[in-house]
């Protein structure tokens, strides 16, 4: 009776230890499924979103069209297929800005373009030739009325053009700040 006791314990034992090494297994492999649905699966998804965001004074701050929105709530972001993304500053001033996806945090209003970017200035009386940029990546922070990109850019001003690797353009100031390697052609 004694070794039977013994067998029993002995059998609990191994079958405890069997069991949590087995769900020690299984939960490693849940999480990594669980994280894998929660980048591929959106929350909400949109076709054909046209947003505008004013600002505190009543006044439109930015418009943003996309031909989808998706939002990933578990992560709070959101992205979006083909933006296009028209700045507002306080002159009337619009610049625009295209590409082929766009992302952001939920809880900032900064835009990170990636994928063919463009971006666009009209004519204005200022200056009587439109302004065109190209790049690979650009984050475009609305609040601020600024956008920012290390990659590397070709613009064209009329009969200028100019390359350079990152810039800045302040809506505000109206300034664009090449940041290196600069180079530039002018064709009377």
């Amino acid at each position: 009776m004694q070794s039977r006791l013994v067998w029993t314990g002995c059998l609990i034992v191994a079958g405890a230890a069997f069991a949590l090494w087995f769900l020690g297994q299984r939960d490693s492999a849940v999480n990594v499924i669980e994280q894998a649905a929660l980048t591929d699966t959106p929350s909400v998804r949109f076709t054909n979103v046209k947003m505008q965001i004013n600002g505190m004074d009543g006044r439109p701050q930015y418009r943003l069209l996309a031909s989808e929105y998706r939002v990933y709530e578990d992560e709070q972001r959101s992205e979006f297929d083909l933006p296009d993304i028209t700045l507002y500053d306080s002159d009337g001033d619009q610049i625009h800005a295209h590409a082929l996806r766009g992302e952001t945090n939920n809880y900032t209003s900064v835009i990170v373009l990636t994928g063919d970017v463009r971006i666009t200035r009209a004519k204005r009386d200022t200056s009587p030739h439109p302004l065109n940029i190209t790049m690979d990546t650009l984050t475009v922070f609305p609040d601020e009325q600024r956008a920012h990109t290390d990659s590397a850019i070709k613009a064209t001003l009329g009969s200028q053009m100019f390359s350079s690797l990152g810039m800045s353009l302040d809506l505000k100031t109206k300034v664009l700040l090449l940041h290196s390697n600069v180079e530039s052609t002018y064709e009377p």
